[in-house]
């Protein structure tokens, strides 16, 4: 079974994150525009791009793409 490469990236992101404690889930692309959901101890953030979830988890945990 073939993973798209823009899917390949996100698993690997949320294997990543999940080591560290954190949930990553993002919403459909057919209900419009994909946020990615970010949950840790409860608190959810919702963020725009992939580029941005780097971003946190690598200020927060050291968590690299």
């Amino acid at each position: 079974m073939s993973v798209p490469p823009d899917n390949k990236a996100f698993e690997t992101l949320r294997a990543r994150a999940a080591l560290a404690g954190y949930r990553l889930l993002r919403t459909d692309e057919r209900d419009g525009q994909v946020m990615y959901l970010v949950e840790r101890s409860g608190i959810v953030r919702a963020l725009r791009t992939i580029e941005d979830v780097e971003s946190l988890f690598v200020s927060t945990s050291g968590v690299r793409p």
